[in-house]
């Protein structure tokens, strides 16, 4: 079954699309994942910021083509998966659909609830997702901050590199729990 995944932080010009472009540069070819990006405040239109795309040329993706759209009720609708960079993403997101709670997490929190399953089968990776929201309550919580990203936009090129960092972690831990790693 196809899986609609997205990617979320405030602009949508670093963290995120950094996220969708290593994302999609690491699934197999027909692995029926579709991933996207979007901001909570997103600076539409606008390309990747030119430090992002350099990390993410780094880790090996394309960051060509990139346009920032804002996080909207359909575009949240349309996803199985909404990762975001940090817990405030996470949090407005849930204000404007809050039905989205069991699809909806930062990207280290959807590692860390799910690297506590057993590996998965070939089944539904939309079942998927609810068995690693299902660890909510049964995995203890994280300190504060630690499921964050924090936002590089305008820092030196070496924290974005550490973002990028945090950022390719984080994909390759949700590919693994997914299992399409």
């Amino acid at each position: 079954m196809a899986l609609n995944v997205l990617f979320v932080c405030t602009g949508n010009i670093c963290r995120s699309p950094m996220a969708e472009r290593i994302m999609q540069a690491r699934l197999a070819p027909g692995s029926g994942v579709v991933v996207t990006s979007a901001g909570t405040h997103a600076l539409v239109g606008h390309g990747m910021d030119a430090n992002a795309a350099r990390v993410t040329r780094e880790f090996g993706a394309d960051p060509d083509g990139h346009q920032g759209r804002l996080a909207t009720e359909q575009i949240l609708g349309a996803s199985d998966l909404v990762l975001t960079a940090t817990e405030r993403h996470r949090d407005d997101l849930l204000r404007l659909v809050p039905r989205a709670m069991r699809r909806t997490f930062t990207m280290r929190e959807f590692v860390r609830l799910g690297r506590h399953l057993p590996a998965p089968g070939s089944g539904d990776l939309v079942a998927r997702v609810a068995e690693v929201a299902a660890q909510r309550g049964q995995v203890p919580p994280a300190g504060p901050g630690e499921d964050d990203i924090g936002d590089p936009y305008g820092a030196a090129f070496e924290l974005m590199q550490a973002c990028g960092a945090a950022v390719s972690s984080s994909v390759d831990g949700t590919l693994g729990i997914l299992g399409l790693s």
